[in-house]
């Protein structure tokens, strides 16, 4: 049986039978804290859109392993860099470097090294290291707990489809692709009362099904309540697209869902950009409302390994 077969997560999922893992970092307790730590990697292949500059792929890699701490709850502390790549100019190579020092200081965290290797395609592999009082899982969410999700979603998928279509796209859309940020100051603030967590990197289906399955529990999800830019309305509208196919199933937005009680929901309103899309249930079904109607969420997003096996020009827009 190849990797492909299963998909990342079911990957992970076997994985866990034998290894403490399944949440969007690991924890180690020191003293009355913990020590979050996390790595994650960018392909030239399946994540770095050929738009990007040098800068913007340095600002990603921090970027995207800052989003899996903010989703525990955890301050940036320190980041390294594994960087490999074909023979390339060394003032590009410095570019990524220095826009990942920036990156970092920008959220208060210092680069503190890495690796370089000669690589065919250039990857980028990063590590970061956090602190947190009170780490927050995907395995606490509760029947009767509020689902809810910071920003807005969808835009990063419609740009990045549109961009690989070499179509016009809004700058401020096509922003939210290029550079994402990850919502530290606002996962901090959570992680003080949510019950689960998780970012969305991959799809909000997926993530929501991360949180379902880790707290043994099921959701309903109001299809209207999703948040979606103003701007990605009309360009939507416009061009003819499905902009909540791509909130639902879309990816590469790096806003965290939630899970909290309807109390501290209204709290966490006053002081961050937060929107109640549905609820948690005890039955296990994971199912969508539009309008009264009732239907299936998809498990569906991008997923390693098994996007390979059916793989087109588009399959990296989720992430």
């Amino acid at each position: 049986m190849k990797l492909t077969d299963l998909g990342e997560k079911e990957i992970i999922r076997r994985l866990s039978e034998f290894l403490d893992i399944g949440d969007d970092a690991a924890c180690i307790r020191i003293s009355d804290e913990y020590l979050v730590l996390t790595t994650d990697m960018i392909y030239s292949e399946t994540h770095i859109l050929p738009v990007m500059s040098w800068e913007q792929v340095g600002k990603f890699i921090v970027t995207v392993n800052f989003s899996d701490l903010a989703a525990m709850g955890a301050k940036p502390l320190a980041f390294l860099l594994a960087y490999g790549g074909p023979d390339e100019e060394f003032e590009n190579f410095q570019s990524i470097i220095k826009s990942a020092d920036k990156q970092c200081k920008k959220y208060g965290a210092e680069y503190v090294g890495g690796d370089t290797k000669y690589a065919n395609k250039l990857t980028l592999a990063g590590t970061a290291i956090g602190l947190a009082k009170k780490p927050v899982l995907r395995s606490g969410a509760k029947p009767g707990d509020v689902l809810a999700v910071t920003g807005t979603l969808g835009s990063a998928a419609m740009a990045t489809d549109l961009i690989i279509r070499k179509l016009e796209c809004d700058k401020k859309i096509i922003k939210k692709a290029l550079e994402p940020e990850p919502r530290v100051e606002e996962g901090i603030l959570l992680s003080r009362s949510v019950s689960a967590m998780t970012d969305i990197s991959d799809s909000l289906s997926l993530s929501i099904y991360d949180i379902a399955d880790r707290s043994n529990v099921g959701v309903r999800l109001d299809i209207n309540r999703i948040p979606v830019e103003k701007t990605a309305i009309k360009l939507s509208e416009d061009m003819n697209l499905n902009l909540m196919d791509y909130a639902l199933y879309g990816g590469g937005d790096y806003e965290l869902l939630f899970t909290v009680s309807e109390d501290s929901l209204r709290v966490i309103e006053k002081n961050i950009e937060a929107t109640r899309i549905g609820s948690i249930t005890e039955e296990k079904d994971i199912l969508g409302i539009d309008s009264g109607r009732e239907f299936a969420i998809k498990r569906r997003g991008y997923e390693h390994f098994r996007n390979l096996r059916n793989r087109n020009q588009n399959d990296f827009i989720v992430k």
